[in-house]
C-alpha cells in the first residue's frame, strides 16, 4: 500500500467489505491513482454513520484516506454513484459481483492504467443502468490491457476458469449466485 501523501482524496469503486470488531469495516477499493487498496473505516458500522451505505460493494465514492503505519484509515465519503436500484434484480446483481470478484483478484496494489480504469467504470455503468452487457467479451478484453495472454490463445473457453487460473483462486460468486431452473 503506497498512498502518495499523509492524506489523499480519490475516486474509487468499492470491490468488497468485511466487518471488524463491533463498528469497524475492512474496505477493498479500486483507485486509478493508487490502485487496489485495502482500508478501514472505523466506526462505520455505528446506527449514526453517515458512511455506512456508500460503501457498499458496487458503488462509486469519493474517500479519503489518511496513511497510517499499517492500513489506511478511510475518514470521509461522499457517494458519486450507487447500485441500491439493482438489488431487486438477480442478473444485473450477479454480473456485478462477478465483475468485482474478478477485478478484486486481478489487481495488486499498484497504479491503474488510465484505459482500464476506465473500461472497468464502462462495464460497471453498463450493468448498474441495466444495458445490455457481453460480459465475457468486455471482460475478455480487459484481462487482454491488464497484459494478460488473450483467452483465445490460454487454452480456456471460459474466461472464468481462465481468471482463476490466472489467480490460483476459485471464484466463489460464480457458484452461489446461479438462478435455480
Amino acid at each position: 500500500m503506497r498512498l502518495s501523501s499523509k492524506s489523499t482524496l480519490v475516486s474509487a469503486l468499492i470491490l468488497k467489505r468485511s466487518n471488524v470488531g463491533e463498528a469497524d469495516r475492512v474496505v477493498t477499493l479500486l483507485t486509478k491513482e493508487e490502485g487496489r487498496i485495502v482500508a478501514i473505516a472505523k466506526g462505520v458500522r455505528k446506527i449514526k454513520s453517515t458512511k455506512k451505505a456508500y460503501l457498499e460493494p458496487g458503488n462509486l465514492a469519493k474517500v479519503l484516506l489518511i496513511k497510517t503505519k499499517s492500513m489506511p484509515i478511510l475518514t470521509q465519503a461522499r457517494l458519486e454513484d450507487d447500485t441500491s436500484h439493482i438489488r431487486n434484480n438477480l442478473a444485473q446483481i450477479r454480473q456485478l459481483v462477478q465483475l468485482l470478484e474478478i477485478i478484486d483478484k486481478l489487481f495488486v496494489e499498484e497504479e491503474v492504467e488510465d484505459h482500464v480504469y476506465q473500461m472497468i467504470i464502462r462495464i460497471r455503468k453498463k450493468i448498474v443502468e441495466g444495458n445490455k452487457v457481453n460480459l465475457k467479451k468486455d471482460l475478455t478484453t480487459l484481462v487482454e490491457w491488464m497484459g494478460f495472454e488473450p483467452l483465445k490463445d490460454s487454452g480456456h473457453t471460459s474466461i472464468l476458469d481462465y481468471v482463476a487460473e490466472l489467480t490460483g483462486k476459485k471464484m466463489r460468486s460464480f457458484d452461489y449466485l446461479k438462478p435455480n431452473s
